[in-house]
């Protein structure tokens, strides 16, 4: 583990941010030549199999994002939820919902895509000896509770007597219903998240060598590849959804890091790199570097500091110094100059261009407040030690959250040290382990555009993501209320629970980020979703 001591002001740290680590495997400036049609991206190491239920991190997701398709996906344009492989999904109470689907839609095998495929794919996924990070997400499904039977105090919990939901139906082969066990008028919102996409036979029979090559009914399959050298992805030739790409293939490059990826897009030997080094952001110097061939858009995504759940450091369970801690953060100077403006910090728990975003949830205790940041701090019993800030060390944030450290020893006069942990999977394992004693980067990128997928997954008491073990039974109340109210009634209610997170700050919100991508002088437009990926059927290249 490395330890950074330092006493700068937040001028003197530069700055970059990565989804994840980005690992060896190009030299910068010997770049394989692409083919023709085809684009070049940078890309980071995926942290498991990709399997679309298990695949909860950036890196994988990016990967498998081009391969799969659902239910419904979002026009990256408008932000608007589209039918995909549904030919359409109907429901009267919100509760009982009837899908149908189109004919013709083909996994990349070649097989058809049936309602079976989806039903099977969705019990697979809930079934609870199957382990998938992303069970949660079909809770709300009749008979989800007997694939997840609750466990003895203290014991292991029992075998399911049903690998089967009541609550769905397979009514032909083109058709299926769903029983929810209250109404969710957010369900075909929710629809567009890989959790809820169809699995081939071929998945069921052999889950791990689905994960090392993936198949899907998206626009693009999967070629070759491994998380250590990239991968590519080839149209699919019998795709028939509504984003028919007009490039032939995408070439997801792995690089040592986000530097040796910018200085092979400056040389023309890459044609897409996500996330500009901040070092080049500064005083517009990649604008310049690449001839005005960039795009910055604003991301569903907050970036926020995660806090210690156990007694590891009881100081930092306590609510006022936490409310302290945000107080002493000076997110504008840091948005300003770490990102050069680009982003804007944070002021609640939901990103802006959300369903029910409301600026200035957080209240003043988002605000940089210098004394009253001193006064919490005096009213909790002030604080006793160092506090320490981990993050991975194959990651590209250390020098924001030296900037963070920073701000915090400037202003409570607490010394602030940032440890780095030796990877991102290490860092992962040690922060959710119920060890960690210190802060660490806690970041959010929006599944699908709507409040409650800020909420429920980070912060109710089942959230998949809760890796604080926030708990509160007025929140939760809140979330089950707005869960049995039509849509305007439930964002109010939301939007509420939000509020509520002020008392105890289970997560310090910092910033939201702006998606910054520069292009190759082939490529003629780029458009990105919401989630700041981009949208490779809409990608187009000069003749």
């Amino acid at each position: 583990m490395k330890q950074n001591r330092f006493s700068l002001g937040v001028a003197a740290l530069p700055f970059a941010v990565a989804c994840g680590a980005l690992v060896a495997s190009i030299a910068p400036g010997q770049a394989q030549a692409p083919q023709p049609g085809w684009v070049t991206v940078s890309a980071c190491t995926p942290a498991g199999p990709l399997i679309p239920t298990n695949t909860t991190e950036s890196c994988g997701s990016d990967v498998l994002q081009p391969i799969l398709a659902g239910l419904v996906t979002t026009d990256a344009k408008t932000g608007a939820i589209i039918e995909d492989v549904a030919e359409s999904i109907t429901t009267s109470d919100n509760k009982t919902w009837t899908i149908k689907l189109r004919k013709g839609r083909k996994f990349h095998d070649g097989t058809e895509v049936l309602a079976k495929n989806f039903v099977d794919a969705w019990n697979w996924a809930a079934y609870g000896p199957n382990g998938q990070s992303n069970n949660d997400w079909f809770s709300v499904i009749v008979g989800y509770g007997d694939l997840n039977p609750k466990a003895p105090k203290g014991e292991k919990p029992p075998a399911p007597a049903t690998n089967r939901m009541t609550g769905l139906k397979v009514v032909n082969d083109h058709e299926f219903q769903v029983e929810l066990s209250n109404p969710v008028p957010v369900f075909r919102a929710q629809l567009s998240y890989k959790a809820f996409y169809p699995m081939p036979d071929s998945f069921f029979a052999d889950p791990a060598a689905f994960g090392r090559k993936p198949i899907g009914a998206g626009p693009f399959q999967f070629v070759s590849g491994a998380p250590d050298s990239g991968y590519k992805l080839a149209a699919f030739a019998d795709y028939a959804g509504p984003a028919k790409p007009s490039i032939k293939g995408i070439d997801l490059r792995i690089y040592t890091s986000r530097e040796a990826a910018y200085n092979d897009l400056v040389a023309g030997n890459l044609d897409l790199l996500r996330d500009i080094p901040a070092s080049k952001l500064v005083g517009d110097l990649w604008k310049r570097d690449l001839g005005g061939r960039a795009v910055t858009q604003p991301r569903a995504n907050i970036q926020a500091l995660g806090m210690p759940y156990t007694d590891a450091n009881p100081q930092l369970l306590k609510p006022a110094i936490r409310q302290a801690l945000s107080m002493a953060i000076d997110r504008k100077a840091i948005v300003d100059i770490l990102f050069n403006g680009i982003g804007q910090p944070a002021t609640g728990w939901v990103p802006p261009g959300t369903e029910g975003y409301q600026p200035g949830a957080c209240g003043e205790y988002c605000s940089f407040n210098p004394e009253k940041a001193k006064a919490l701090l005096a009213q909790a019993g002030g604080y006793k030690g160092e506090i320490k800030l981990y993050y991975a060390g194959d990651s590209e944030v250390k020098s924001a959250m030296d900037a963070v450290c920073n701000s915090i020893q400037n202003t409570l006069s607490i010394t602030c040290v940032t440890s780095a942990l030796s990877d991102n999977a290490t860092f992962r394992s040690y922060t959710r382990s119920g060890k960690v004693d210190g802060l660490f980067p806690s970041n959010w990128t929006m599944d699908y555009p709507s409040i409650d997928n800020a909420l429920i997954p980070l912060y109710s008491k089942a959230g998949t993501s809760n890796r604080g073990a926030y708990e509160s039974a007025a929140f939760d109340a809140l979330l089950d209320k707005a869960a049995k109210e039509e849509t305007s009634a439930a964002i109010k209610t939301y939007q509420e629970a939000e509020r509520l997170l002020t008392a105890e700050m289970p997560r310090v919100p910092l910033w939201n980020p702006a998606m910054t991508v520069g292009h190759s002088p082939k490529v003629r437009s780029v458009t990105l979703y919401a989630n700041g990926r981009i949208d490779y059927s809409a990608l187009s290249l000069k003749d």
